[in-house]
């Protein structure tokens, strides 16, 4: 019996990920035979041949929409959701090379529904957007415009398999969970202890190289958005510019006509250059704006992008970073107050800096203000002590439960798993506080009453890498 039965009603409108769908569903089939039969060892070579066509097909969706110029948000969803498959894959793999029991039917269960869930919902929606795109249309637009079909039905359909999706990821997560419990049980009771805990340590080393992989690539993502919002912010005075320079080359014109002429009055003369003072002079206004935000770029981008050390102004990172979030906030009715001297200094790696900022910022934005949708504060208070630097970051956003607050510097742990949320944009911020910058974090936060961090930062600090 087939464990999937192809559909026409699967196909994603892309020739490409429609045969790599069909690939995959051929090799889950082969998966499910090998399972009826209890053979372990080809069930072994299936379920890594699985895998890694997973991985080779995933690399080919992500090339896809950066070729179709997806929108970022689709993308970022779509990837953190391959990210999660083969996370989970990768643990079923660890277990079966590790000789632990494990629920085969469970995992076809798994994979199945995963596949019609992901082949339906984001890439299908991945499908149209290319297309939209591809006839004209603005990628946030057909981000946003985007949808399975006009039939209220199918979307109830697709919300129905998302939440379905979303209860086995956390029933799996709870399964491996208890299984990771019972297997420290049993390792301790083994005689083999020494050779356990030897692989123990290689499993862990390499859950860390991966989680700081993660993390890097988090920090690059945030970057890039930065960089996106910088190129919509600046595009404004330098297209004021262009347009008072042409302004300002049509009245050079006239005058030149009017010079030509055999009578001319004072008061032609004078009008036309009083006009070409002014264009110029709006020229002039909107080329140093651009220049005061390229500078302000440039620094917060070179500062975010290596770890070099520096001295300098707590406040200027603090602009920056506002500057370069403006096109973030500039839709939304979040206020931002800064109250920092303009003489406090610091001596370290202000990148370090930056991105606890920026992340601080984002996250007050999207889970503080919903997205932007609720109206709000953001305050950002330095005092300067005896060899340090406090650092007081507040909002009057929704704020957190005790719950969500005691694990909210915790990797990975988000209250939007199902929104593309990664959960590192707090731990990043603990990890740079407390092993990048040496200081000292500490939250609070109640639900409707916004939350409030603060952060005790020695000034000068030896930035040493810990990824």
């Amino acid at each position: 019996m087939q464990t999937f039965i192809w559909s026409p009603l699967f196909e994603a409108g892309l020739h490409d990920v429609d045969a790599q769908h069909q690939r995959l569903v051929a090799l889950l089939n082969d998966l499910g035979a090998h399972v009826d039969s209890g053979q372990l060892e080809h069930i072994d070579q299936a379920l890594n041949a699985l895998a890694e066509y997973t991985v080779y097909h995933f690399r080919c969706e992500e090339e896809i929409m950066d070729r179709g110029r997806v929108a970022a948000t689709h993308v970022e969803r779509h990837k953190a959701t391959h990210q999660r498959f083969v996370a989970q894959v990768t643990e079923w793999l660890g277990r079966r090379a590790r000789g632990e029991s494990l629920d085969l039917r469970q995992l076809l269960d798994f994979l199945a529904n995963w596949l019609i869930f992901h082949i339906l919902g984001d890439d299908q929606s991945m499908g149209r957007q290319v297309a939209a795109i591809a006839a004209g249309q603005g990628a946030d637009l057909a981000c946003a415009a985007d949808r399975a079909s006009d039939d209220p039905r199918t979307e109830i359909l697709l919300g129905s398999l998302r939440r379905l999706y979303a209860g086995l990821v956390s029933r799996n997560e709870e399964l491996l969970a208890a299984q990771a419990q019972l297997s420290e049980a049993n390792l301790m009771l083994e005689a083999r202890v020494v050779e356990r805990t030897s692989e123990l340590l290689k499993a862990n080393q390499r859950l860390a190289e991966e989680q700081a992989r993660v993390v890097e690539a988090e920090k690059m993502a945030s970057l890039g958005r930065m960089v996106a919002g910088f190129a919509h912010e600046v595009n404004t005075p330098i297209g004021v510019a262009i347009g008072a320079s042409s302004q300002s080359e049509q009245l050079v014109a006239e005058l030149d006509t009017l010079l030509s002429a055999e009578e001319v009055t004072e008061q032609e003369l004078r009008s036309r250059l009083e006009m070409l003072a002014e264009t110029s002079r709006l020229a002039l206004d909107n080329l140093s704006r651009a220049a005061d935000l390229i500078r302000s770029f440039k620094r917060t981008a070179v500062d975010q992008s290596s770890d070099c050390e520096r001295e300098f102004l707590v406040s200027e990172v603090i602009e920056d970073v506002e500057k370069n979030l403006r096109a973030s906030f500039k839709k939304t009715q979040v206020a931002i107050a800064i109250d920092c001297p303009a003489n406090i200094t610091m001596f370290g790696a202000a990148g370090a800096l930056v991105q606890v900022l920026n992340n601080l910022m984002l996250n007050s934005l999207i889970h503080g203000f919903d997205d932007g949708q609720c109206p709000g504060r953001i305050d950002i208070a330095v005092v300067a002590e005896t060899g340090q630097v406090v650092l007081d970051y507040r909002d009057n956003g929704a704020g957190m439960s005790a719950e969500i607050l005691s694990h909210a510097f915790e990797p990975f742990y988000t209250t939007r798993r199902g929104n593309g949320g990664s959960g590192l944009g707090l731990y990043i911020v603990y990890n740079l506080v407390t092993r990048a910058l040496h200081g000292q974090i500490q939250c609070d936060s109640e639900p409707g009453k916004g939350t409030r961090i603060k952060m005790t930062l020695p000034r000068t600090v030896h930035y040493q890498n810990q990824s």
